[in-house]
């Protein structure tokens, strides 16, 4: 039988793929509230959803995969791509530091002199204050509205980003190639589990390496920060690691008091190897325009700027108004994300421009040809995008934001940030985005005075999901994006349908959300403040959508002026990249780089040993070496750090209800 007839009669196991998101998500929500009583943001390392912010690595797509490796003989490769893609949904919907927006917007209730939650999708007052106290049952009918309208959110914003990458699927996995460093290493699993069939995988010994190494890093890191008892053998706890895996200089470190723009460092080995897959271009380009912005920094210093930066701690560098990122005279967050990813995405779509007017065309009359390995027909893509693209500005207008606000939201914290950062995660394995300051440079359009903004529920909500909408790709916006492109990379390496694949991702979803968040409530619930870390404000006090934090941000003029720079230079180097194979510098590695993110987690120092290391590999065995001993080694770590963080997790909940 060939492989297109092997295809066409592949089906689909519905029934158990149901039930496995179902539970998946509801045991994503399981180990987010229990572990909460551990403290320290433990969460964010440990949970069933992403451990890793700046590479977006989840725990069950790796862990399924590994744990079903006794059962190899009866799996199939396109069963076992089901498996990653329902695992990659459920932890996604989670995400990462789980922005918890039902508390987020619920809990606030109780403090609302103003007013502003009077509105319909809010549950009651008593019924908010009895959460909080916890040992209650839950009244879904008072919970119900708010279910509704985040999980209408997440569902309606997840078919309109999957749309677009459904659309632009064969330029990124067929025609460019495009590597999906997450993708890559959860292949090599699959490769493992099914070498004792019809192929043989040669990585066996350095696949198991990797597993050990996976363990040697996790297992000592989260029994310390379980256990007082536990020697800190890392320094992580005593360090304060943040769960972003990187260090902040403290205030009297003389290296960071001399060079002025060195705030963090990175020291995670999941970065690491993930970044190892990147190509080296783009892992040279991080770490030389860190240099770059250095350099930079430090003239600035010598010139009269930054004069308090020298005797700041890291963290309060990149956060302060005396610091060197978000402050004059580079403000970077605003020319690195605002102009950045918005030129990112519009040259993108302009360097490729005949392969989207051939999608058009297919839209207006099938091509059978170019849509013959699709998903679905271009037409229904695009169609598709259309409606989800109404049910998004709709679900943030059910928020109290207004028509304007909501469509610029939808366009900008969504549409082009997150195809920018989908090119990003693809190529580099960085799927960090931040929200600091640049994203509601996109409000001054609606609000140009933020001074004079009003105190209303619009105002608010429209600032919140603008920067929040634009920090992770978990809190709502990026999902579909990421998921769908990670899954259909998949299924393109193992041969599975792209359409089967597809459906299984969507269904998945659909599952997840709405369970994952009638579980955060019923949690909620039953053990009340204890598990609970979000929203202990007013709603006019949220993160920084308040009108106080806004106030203190730059002018219009500023974002205006450093965001067209900022988009100048960017599709400068995106053109210059495209057009001349010799040209060293592109524009991913400057962004990583010089945004909020890349410089808060510090990722200089692990992009540099990740082009170390490649380099090496690739100058000592070629592309042989790379392939048959440094994929199966970073395929295993990845799935070491899986089982490791279950057993931590497992760990973590044991340590909840038996106090040691």
């Amino acid at each position: 039988m060939s492989s297109t007839e092997e295809k066409r009669v592949e089906k689909v196991p519905w029934i158990p793929i149901v039930v496995l998101a179902g539970f998946l998500s509801f045991l994503a929500m399981a180990s987010f509230r229990l572990l909460a009583p551990l403290g320290g943001q433990f969460q964010c390392g440990y949970s069933f959803g992403i451990i890793s912010r700046v590479t977006c690595v989840a725990v069950f797509p790796y862990l399924l995969l590994a744990i079903v490796y006794p059962f190899r003989h009866r799996i199939k490769s396109n069963t076992l791509t089901y498996l990653y893609t329902t695992g990659l949904t459920a932890s996604f919907t989670l995400g990462f530091g789980y922005q918890d927006w039902i508390i987020l917007l619920s809990r606030p209730k109780v403090q609302d002199s103003l007013g502003l939650l009077n509105v319909w999708w809010e549950p009651p007052a008593s019924t908010v204050r009895s959460m909080l106290q916890g040992g209650v049952p839950t009244d879904f009918v008072a919970w119900g509205p708010l279910i509704f309208t985040i999980s209408l959110l997440y569902i309606s914003f997840f078919f309109f980003t999957s749309s677009i990458s459904l659309i632009f699927r064969r330029s990124w996995i067929d025609v460019e190639k495009i590597p999906f460093p997450l993708a890559l290493a959860g292949n090599e699993i699959i490769k493992l589990n099914q070498s004792n069939g019809t192929q043989r995988y040669g990585g066996k010994r350095p696949f198991a390496i990797g597993v050990a190494l996976g363990f040697v890093f996790m297992v000592p890191i989260f029994m310390a920060r379980t256990f007082s008892w536990f020697p800190d053998i890392y320094g992580w706890v005593s360090l304060a690691i943040c769960p972003s895996n990187a260090y902040h200089l403290l205030a009297d470190n003389p290296v960071g008091s001399s060079v002025i723009g060195l705030a963090s460092v990175a020291v995670d080995p999941i970065s690491v190897a993930i970044f190892f897959l990147a190509p080296l271009s783009v892992q040279f380009n991080v770490w030389f325009w860190t240099l770059v912005m250095f350099i930079l920094e430090q003239i600035a210093y010598f010139m009269g700027y930054y004069t308090g930066a020298a005797s700041l701690s890291g963290s309060a560098k990149l956060c302060c108004t005396a610091g060197v990122v978000t402050t004059a005279p580079f403000y970077w967050p605003i020319p690195s994300m605002l102009g950045g990813f918005l030129a990112l995405t519009i040259m993108y779509i302009f360097l490729h421009r005949r392969y989207v007017l051939d999608t058009m065309r297919s839209a207006l009359h099938p091509n059978i040809e170019i849509e013959r390995n699709e998903a679905m027909s271009y037409r229904s893509m695009y169609i598709m995008m259309a409606i989800s693209f109404v049910l998004s500005v709709a679900s943030l207008m059910m928020l109290s934001i207004d028509l304007l606000a909501a469509f610029i939201i939808t366009l900008t914290s969504c549409f082009t940030t997150w195809f920018a950062l989908t090119l990003i995660v693809g190529m580099a394995g960085f799927g960090a985005s931040d929200n600091r300051m640049w994203a509601v440079g996109f409000m001054r359009i609606v609000w140009p005075d933020p001074s004079t903004a009003p105190t209303n529920l619009d105002y608010i909500m429209s600032h919140l999901w603008a920067q929040d909408g634009a920090n992770v790709a978990t809190y709502g916006f990026g999902n579909g994006y990421f998921t769908t492109a990670l899954s259909l990379k998949m299924a393109s390496l193992t041969g599975t349908s792209n359409r089967n694949t597809f459906l299984v991702a969507a269904v998945s979803w659909i599952v997840s959300v709405p369970i994952l968040m009638a579980s955060s409530v019923w949690f909620a619930n039953l053990y009340g403040t204890r598990v609970l870390t979000w929203g202990n404000c007013a709603i006019q006090d949220i993160c920084e959508s308040n009108p106080v934090a806004q106030a203190s941000r730059p002018s219009g003029m500023t974002y205006l002026t450093y965001g067209a720079a900022g988009f100048i230079w960017t599709a400068l180097l995106s053109f210059l990249h495209s057009r001349f194979i010799w040209f060293p510098f592109e524009p991913i590695g400057f962004i990583i780089a010089t945004s909020f993110s890349g410089q808060w987690n510090g990722v200089w120092s692990t992009f540099l040993v990740a082009w170390i290391l490649k380099t090496i590999v690739l100058r000592v065995g070629g592309s042989s070496l790379y392939e048959r001993l440094a994929l199966p080694a970073v395929g295993g770590f990845i799935a070491g750090v899986a089982l490791a963080s279950t057993i931590g997790i497992i760990t973590g909940i044991v340590r909840f209800y038996v106090p040691f």
